[in-house]
């Protein structure tokens, strides 16, 4: 997670100037900012973290696909991996989040 997910949604900053690059740096920044002060309370890893993914890469999810870019670009490749990446780490979010609403939150 520290060493592809967490680099990888920040390197949406870098590409802030293409279309739509706000709103993508916005949606996969936000849920990990969101997810600092549940690490800081919490101390660990635990499936409260899989919350703050769920309204933001979602719909991060779907914007991508929805552009459609060219994927011989360097940001077509980079929207690509972003989406592949958010959507296998979200099958594990909503799992946990299902989880943690029926009171597992170990």
């Amino acid at each position: 997670m520290v060493l592809w997910l967490i680099p990888l949604n920040a390197a949406s900053l870098l590409f802030i100037g293409e279309p739509m690059g706000l709103w993508v740096a916005a949606l996969a920044n936000l849920a990990m900012l969101f997810n600092l002060p549940i690490m800081i309370v919490e101390r660990r890893l635990s499936r409260t973290m899989a919350l703050p993914h769920l309204p933001f890469w979602t719909p991060l999810v779907v914007l991508i696909v929805w552009m459609g870019r060219d994927i011989m670009t360097s940001y077509g490749k980079y929207l690509v991996a972003l989406a592949a990446t958010n959507i296998f780490s979200l099958m594990f979010d909503y799992i946990d989040a299902y989880r943690w609403f029926k009171g597992d939150r170990d």
